[in-house]
């Protein structure tokens, strides 16, 4: 297929597939791929997109947080938009219309709901939402209420994943790319999410 053509002429043998498919609003369907690039050892793995951009003024949403997104959250956003993994992953948009899938709206609802878990129970939540600097930011949710962030620290953002009400979290060094080529191709696992979330043939709902 084309993807594996233009990934393989660039960037060497591609090895792995994660994801099968994506649909757009207008359920156009259009193919691509996450490749393991591979030489003498492990170099790195990317996400081959093939897909039009959309432009997005992320200085505006960067200024407002006081904060500087990860570039492969950026790139997946300009190219996707806000939309869910496998119908069960849902990853937030600073763009979207909807009001729950936009980033900015539910910053502010999850920050409201966590600080007030924190103050009445500060043992159980050490960390502090992003507070300008460092923090827990929100990245997206899943249907069973999981929360899914980013834990940015002076030089880190990890991604952590809480169960849904916080009963339980796990997180992972590394960023929002690796930690979707990983999770999709089974590399790593997350007990929080169900058995069957992970399907032969992963794909991406685009809704913007």
């Amino acid at each position: 297929m084309f993807p594996e053509r233009m990934a393989g002429d660039i960037f060497g043998p591609a090895l792995l597939r994660a994801f099968g498919s994506v649909y757009s609003s207008s359920h156009v369907k259009n193919y691509f791929a996450v490749y393991e690039l591979c030489m003498d050892k492990f170099v790195c793995q990317i996400f081959s997109i093939i897909v039009y951009g959309r432009n997005k003024n992320w200085n505006e949403v960067e200024d407002k947080f006081n904060i500087v997104f990860p570039d492969d959250y950026k790139q997946i956003i300009d190219m996707y938009g806000s939309g869910a993994v496998n119908h069960f992953l849902w990853i937030y948009s600073p763009f979207s219309s909807n009001t729950n899938l936009n980033l900015m709206n539910k910053f502010y609802e999850l920050k409201i709901s966590y600080e007030y878990m924190k103050n009445n129970f500060p043992e159980k939540f050490p960390l502090e939402f992003y507070n300008g600097k460092r923090g827990i930011f929100p990245w997206g949710i899943t249907d069973n209420g999981d929360e899914l962030y980013w834990n940015f620290t002076d030089n880190t953002a990890e991604i952590l994943i809480y169960e849904s009400r916080y009963s339980n979290m796990q997180k992972y060094d590394d960023d929002l790319s690796g930690f979707l080529v990983n999770l999709l191709s089974k590399k790593i696992s997350c007990d929080i999410f169900p058995d069957d979330f992970i399907v032969n043939d992963n794909y991406f709902i685009s809704i913007d």
